[in-house]
């Protein structure tokens, strides 16, 4: 069991002008499982506005919003602290949306190597394993080569991109093998930005794997959502009114401290 500190900061600003009723919708809260239980949780929203917290389909919380004055930034910061203990096992359920390709996770070509190295292996994770190993061998890890709407086969095809992108890779495989598999969002032990990983259904419960440094996942490891792709786990959606470019700045901290 590990104790984390855990800090996320998001900031838009709106250059050449202000914006106006302004709705947002944040999937920014860690949630609460058998893996990791939040011990303390900050919430601030700047310029200062009240929210509304609700739930989605797959569990996420959702902070919800609305700035109806111009303003020409917004921010928000999520701190707190949260025990993690990987030894815990989810026997939770399988939702049937997690065996089913969407359009971000359908591979139609180049998964053949991916399926072979599978077929050596009898145990679910076991395939799982091989396949993530495989793919953190051949996909180089390339910032900027990919954006939000990047598919599996596009990824693929280019052979590289960001953990996004594994992630989608290997959901795709999992679910061609019939295992079921979501995608996940969170922080990481360090600093920089949000992480993504896979969860898949194997021996009677889930099991996380990053497949982006080949590794299964741990205590140091902190859940913000989970879906059926990235598109499920979105942080940050808001719609406003203003003729304006945005710059988006992000930091994750994520930091051991002593439990007591």
């Amino acid at each position: 069991m590990r104790k984390l500190e855990f800090l996320y900061e998001m900031k838009l600003e709106f250059d050449g002008g202000e914006v106006d009723w302004h709705s947002f919708s944040l999937r920014c809260l860690p949630k609460m499982t058998c893996f990791q239980h939040i011990t303390k949780l900050s919430v601030e929203i700047s310029p200062y506005t009240s929210i509304t917290k609700s739930f989605d389909a797959f569990g996420n919380q959702i902070c919800s919003g609305y700035i109806e004055e111009p303003h020409d930034y917004f921010s928000f910061k999520i701190s707190g602290t949260a025990l993690t203990n990987s030894e815990s096992i989810d026997m939770g359920s399988v939702n049937p949306l997690f065996r089913y390709a969407t359009p971000q996770t359908t591979l139609t070509s180049g998964y053949e190597p991916f399926l072979e190295a599978a077929a050596k292996k009898h145990d679910p994770i076991q395939k799982v394993m091989a396949m993530s190993e495989l793919l953190y061998k051949n996909f180089v890890y390339k910032s900027f080569t990919t954006n939000t709407t990047t598919t599996a086969q596009q990824a693929l095809n280019q052979g590289c991109g960001v953990c996004q992108d594994y992630s989608h890779i290997l959901i795709s495989l999992c679910r061609m093998l019939k295992i079921p598999a979501r995608y996940v969002a969170g922080f990481m032990f360090g600093e920089g930005a949000t992480h993504a990983w896979v969860e898949f259904y194997g021996r009677g419960h889930w099991i996380g794997i990053d497949p982006t440094n080949d590794c299964m996942v741990d205590d140091k490891y902190i859940k913000l959502s989970e879906g059926r792709d990235a598109s499920d786990c979105i942080v940050d959606k808001g719609v406003f009114f203003g003729n304006v470019r945005q710059k988006q700045t992000v930091n994750v901290s994520v930091k051991e401290i002593p439990l007591r």
